[in-house]
């Protein structure tokens, strides 16, 4: 990828970069990995003294990310996609990256195999992660750059989940701690000592034995929804870790909804989705 700009003043490219936010492990990837600094088509180095006028190209380096990641031939819906950006509905149980279970049987490995077939020439640079049991939208960078821009800005994140039981309250805000638990490598636990989860929910449907709710994550921590509606005593179906298994091991978490400004274009992309375990219509606004 090659990002242009036209230099408005005088100044030192290292700190044009700084101010355009080009972070100091991308400036780093760039120098190690063959990326190049032109100005009026000639190599400088991050020294160099910008003038007003001067053109400036970035060209960014394909990044080590990804190179060992087995292609494998699998099936994956695609939600939206341009030379930047990549968005997946993943299905249920199924890992977003090769773990040492699921080797060569993950979401990366598919869209290795994808990028393969199209002649796309990009990495695995997942924006967002989803747990193996969950499914919903997911997003990938095509580039280093871009994930790096992606992973400063803001991104709306909603869920569709079913709760165990009838949630009294129409809508509500959960918050604490969350860390590891010291008995499992898997799972997470609450706690009381400091506070660093918040979530948002609303109530769509219920009745006495469950609700259905759109939850907003404001932070992103490890099993945080899992987490957060089991400490409220009201687990989410098919939670094997915070709750009981269900006959179908379906886990009824599912993300919903994303909403972003696009990195290159700035045009607001809003992405919806709906889990297959939903009987209801759409609720997403």
């Amino acid at each position: 990828m090659i990002k242009e700009y036209i230099i408005d003043k005088d100044i030192v490219l290292k700190d044009f970069l700084n101010e355009k936010h080009l972070f100091s492990s991308l400036q780093k990837d760039i120098k190690k990995l063959n990326g190049q600094y032109l100005v009026n088509d000639q190599t400088v180095e991050n020294w160099y003294k910008l003038h007003k006028g001067d053109i400036l190209q970035i060209v960014f380096p394909t990044s080590t990310q990804g190179k060992n990641i087995k292609s494998v031939k699998g099936d994956f819906e695609i939600l939206y996609e341009d030379s930047y950006l990549l968005i997946i509905n993943k299905v249920n149980n199924l890992a977003t990256i090769p773990t040492r279970e699921h080797f060569n049987k993950s979401l990366a490995n598919y869209v290795m195999s994808y990028y393969k077939i199209k002649g796309i020439v990009a990495n695995i640079h997942f924006i967002n992660r989803l747990d193996y049991a969950t499914s919903g939208i997911i997003m990938l960078a095509k580039n280093p750059y871009i994930l790096t821009v992606m992973k400063e800005q803001k991104i709306i994140k909603k869920y569709l989940l079913e709760t165990v039981g009838k949630i009294d309250n129409n809508s509500g805000e959960i918050t604490g701690g969350i860390e590891k638990d010291p008995s499992s490598v898997i799972k997470r636990r609450m706690s009381t000592k400091f506070t660093n989860s918040r979530t948002t929910y609303e109530v769509l449907a219920k009745d006495n034995e469950k609700t259905l709710v759109l939850a907003t994550l404001h932070t992103g921590k490890t099993h945080q929804l899992r987490l957060h509606f089991a400490s409220i005593n009201h687990p989410l179906i098919g939670d094997e870790l915070y709750g009981k298994k269900t006959d179908d091991q379906i886990l009824h978490l599912h993300s919903a909804y994303l909403e972003f400004n696009h990195p290159i274009t700035q045009k607001l992309i809003k992405i919806k989705s709906l889990p297959k375990w939903l009987e209801q219509e759409s609720f997403i606004s």
